[in-house]
């Protein structure tokens, strides 16, 4: 998309004109183009002010009704993804970064990255529900049982881990019941 259709494009997005395909597309390009998110928040700042020079409308109780039936019929995503630039890496302790991919209130639990730095060390906790954890990158020890790209560990509700480490560094992934410290 060359700047021009990328302007034109933002208008209609900004405007609610774009659907379907179009609409998809944008969005997903939205998500990883910071001068598209300007655009986007340009028309928002030039259109603004003129929608406050509009009449207050009411729409007729059978179009809200029409409203209320498509978004109960659309339900929930049918699917996340969140790519590898998405999303916010937090500090959790010295040297172990998290970043959240899915929270499930309604199921009690989250998807999430653990990153570790080489040398460092996660405290022993406990676990309530069932945690797997699937080894992406490097290495990690917890305690002194060493686990390497491609191990999968689970821990059994009411298991304790040992210290969780690394020698050199590595990428986990992590589903687990809802931790509050990970959500902060």
């Amino acid at each position: 998309m060359n700047r021009n259709e990328a302007e034109s494009l933002a208008g209609d997005y900004v405007l609610g004109t774009l659907n379907g395909p179009e609409l998809a597309e944008f969005e997903a390009a939205l998500a990883v183009n910071s001068a598209l998110r300007q655009q986007v928040a340009a028309w928002e700042r030039r259109l603004t002010p003129l929608a406050a020079m509009l009449p207050e409308a009411t729409p007729r109780p059978a179009l809200w009704e029409a409203i209320e039936a498509a978004l109960d019929a659309a339900g929930p995503p049918a699917t996340v993804t969140m790519r590898e630039q998405e999303g916010e890496w937090r500090t959790l302790a010295p040297g172990v970064a998290v970043k959240l991919l899915l929270v499930d209130q309604d199921a009690g639990f989250q998807s999430f990255l653990l990153r570790l730095a080489a040398g460092c060390q996660f405290p022993a906790h406990s676990h309530g529900a069932l945690e797997e954890c699937l080894l992406l990158e490097g290495d990690m020890l917890i305690g002194e049982r060493c686990y390497s790209r491609g191990d999968y560990h689970a821990a059994l509700p009411g298991s304790r881990h040992a210290p969780v480490s690394s020698r050199n560094g590595g990428l986990v992934f992590i589903r687990s019941e809802l931790r509050p410290e990970l959500m902060a």
